[in-house]
């Protein structure tokens, strides 16, 4: 029976293998977190190095078939990644047939470049700017779309990546992808619970309205049967009196109720209308009362009854 030996190089190849993966989960964990499509992509690039021990990271989103730069790592707010961003933006990687990242995006796997100068697939502007010698990438893919690809290097390390590398940042690449899909479905499911808000609130509102036109109506037919009562009442009994001439029967009893103490809510609850009708009865009393305010109103309006009274 044979016997495999690990050597003390196996061993290191493990451990790194361990920490790796062990990077990776607590990076994935950070991201869940984070209910922002757009704050998900931005702060994935420090994740993919603190996770997989990458110096340099940068995310590209596939815009109409052209590579358009994100966010970056180290540094995602300072000047100089900025300045970063703007200069890959002005002339953005286009997907064309003999571009890596095209046959990348067409095979969805990881890809590994271990010598920029040499490979003529690289896009020259893109690796140029990021002054990058040799880099890892692998596509983002929610629910099976690429959407986009993260790039990641060890600039300022040893400089150079392997498949290990390769292989850890297809792992993230593959977690992200899974928080990109649930954050963008509670987005969606949040947007949705916003447009049936808005339409059970228009749904009330039109109800409302409804529900305040019939009452409306019934107070003009009572009303009616109202004026028409008095106005009998007065041919039967004679002339109106100077309380009638100014008032319809309906601002009589908000006057009577008003003058009695009620608010606008008991004068709205005893005669059975809403606040709105009550307030609009007490603007036309004004007016006809020639009355600058309640207190007044209530006042002309005893004088008025008393003079009725006596004759």
């Amino acid at each position: 029976m044979r016997t495999t030996h690990r050597g003390p190089a196996d061993d290191e190849v493990l451990a790194r293998h361990a920490g790796t993966l062990r990077g990776i989960q607590a990076g994935l964990a950070r991201l869940r977190g984070i209910e922002s499509s757009t704050a998900l992509l931005a702060q994935a690039t420090e994740e993919a190095c603190r996770g997989c021990g990458f110096a340099r990271a940068i995310l590209f989103q596939v815009t109409d078939e052209h590579m358009v730069p994100v966010s970056a790592y180290p540094d995602p707010g300072s000047g100089r990644t900025i300045a970063l961003l703007a200069q890959i933006s002005e002339d953005p990687p286009e997907l064309t047939h003999h571009l890596i990242e095209t046959e990348m995006m067409r095979r969805r796997m990881p890809i590994l470049v271990d010598d920029t100068d040499g490979d003529e697939r690289v896009h020259r502007g893109f690796v140029d700017a990021w002054g990058t010698p040799a880099y890892v990438a692998a596509p983002i893919m929610p629910e099976g779309e690429v959407i986009g690809f993260l790039h990641a290097d060890r600039r300022g390390q040893d400089g150079s990546v392997d498949e290990l590398d390769r292989d850890a940042l297809a792992v993230f690449t593959e977690g992200l992808g899974f928080a990109f899909a649930t954050v963008v479905l509670g987005q969606r499911l949040q947007a949705q619970r916003g447009q049936v808000r808005n339409m059970l609130a228009s749904t009330e509102a039109l109800i409302d309205e409804l529900l305040f036109a019939e009452v409306e109506v019934s107070r003009i037919d009572q009303e009616d049967s109202s004026r028409a009562a008095h106005d009998t009442a007065s041919f039967l009994d004679g002339a109106p009196s100077r309380l009638e001439q100014l008032l319809t029967p309906r601002e009589i009893d908000v006057m009577r109720l008003l003058a009695a103490g009620e608010t606008n809510s008991g004068v709205a609850s005893r005669l059975v209308i809403s606040e709105g009708t009550v307030k609009s009865h007490v603007k036309h009393i004004l007016r006809k009362l020639r009355a600058a305010n309640r207190a007044e109103a209530v006042s002309r309006y005893l004088r008025i009854t008393a003079l009725d009274r006596s004759g």
